[in-house]
């Protein structure tokens, strides 16, 4: 009786130390520009690009299962128009580390992005520049955080921009309920890593959110992080943990400028679903890609990055803008 105890003291740690810890699973940044931020233990990736001439500071916030790598067409954009750029690894993506627990909340990520920013701008960033207000940018997921950021701490942001934001809880209530039994859950992390990332259903995934056939260099760039170990066991957590963001809380808050971007033909969010947010926030203005699907600012970065860089010019006329939606107009 007592040795079955024990198994069961033993094997009760050992489940605690498989679901609450993960370290990272990079020691070191793949990319030459690529370095870490610890926060109590929690390793957070990030990629940051100087600009020759510094005028503003610009945060990019992936969606689901994306990286850093969602980023890599913004510095051809936004460096010669003399943007510093800094793109993270949400917590359990690229290549920071693969938490579980509340960690995958929105208000929780949100916070931890705001002491990230804290970060850069006493320890990394010259002091002219940390001095400036940051722009941000969210695309599907990220862009809950970005709205949750800007909403917290507004004077610290000059403006919003918002890829096709996912505001609803991307996993319903019972499928949540089902994967937080805790007898099944080393079945349901197992069932994500075989199933859900495998290369096959990554490529699925990937040409659904774009609209087109992927590249090889596009399906390794996001097949790389999402195959590192961890990676499933933090997805099953985030699933256990994700809700819907309430947009009506909101309603007559200060917040900084937004603005709208959405694929067409987006076959993940709608782009009606940009009107639900205009009905909050009536003076904010939102396009549409044609022919994009749910990741426009990787297949049509000729049309998004001008289309935010002018936004970024002139905040205050665009968030003066009307509330219907508008295609987005070729300019040049």
């Amino acid at each position: 009786m007592a040795t079955r105890k024990r198994l069961g003291t033993l094997l009760a740690v050992a489940m605690a130390v498989l679901f609450v810890t993960s370290p990272s699973p990079a020691q070191e940044s793949p990319f030459a520009n690529g370095e870490f931020w610890v926060r109590e233990g929690l390793s957070l990736h990030y990629q940051i690009w100087y600009p020759k001439a510094p005028q503003g500071k610009v945060l990019c916030i992936h969606g689901l299962g994306g990286s850093t790598f969602s980023w890599r067409h913004a510095p051809n954009f936004l460096l010669p128009a003399g943007y510093l750029v800094v793109a993270v690894d949400l917590p359990g993506f690229g290549y920071s580390a693969r938490p579980t627990g509340t960690t995958h909340k929105t208000e929780n990520r949100a916070q931890l992005l705001l002491e990230f920013l804290q970060y850069l701008d006493g320890t990394v960033l010259p002091k002219a520049l940390a001095e400036e207000k940051w722009y941000l940018i969210g695309h599907s997921m990220g862009g809950a955080v970005a709205l949750l950021m800007a909403m917290e701490e507004p004077e610290r942001f000059q403006a919003t921009v918002l890829i096709a934001p996912a505001l609803r809880r991307p996993f319903s209530h019972f499928l949540k309920i089902l994967t937080s039994f805790p007898p099944t859950r080393g079945c349901w992390t197992t069932l994500i890593r075989n199933l859900f990332l495998s290369p096959s259903r990554i490529w699925h995934f990937l040409e659904k959110a774009y609209g087109r056939k992927v590249k090889e260099e596009e399906f390794q760039g996001y097949v790389k992080p999402l195959r590192l170990p961890g990676t499933a066991r933090s997805l099953l957590s985030m699933v256990n943990t994700a809700s819907s963001l309430k947009l009506f809380p909101f309603r007559g808050k200060p917040h900084p400028p937004f603005l709208l971007i959405w694929g067409s033909n987006d076959r993940f969010i709608p782009a009606k679903e940009g009107r639900e947010f205009q009905r909050i926030f009536s003076d904010t203005p939102l396009y549409l890609v044609e022919g994009a699907s749910h990741c426009p600012m990787e297949t049509h970065p000729g049309e998004v990055y001008p289309m935010i860089l002018e936004f970024f010019k002139a905040p205050k006329t665009h968030s003066e803008a009307s509330g219907p939606i508008s295609p987005y107009l070729r300019t040049r």
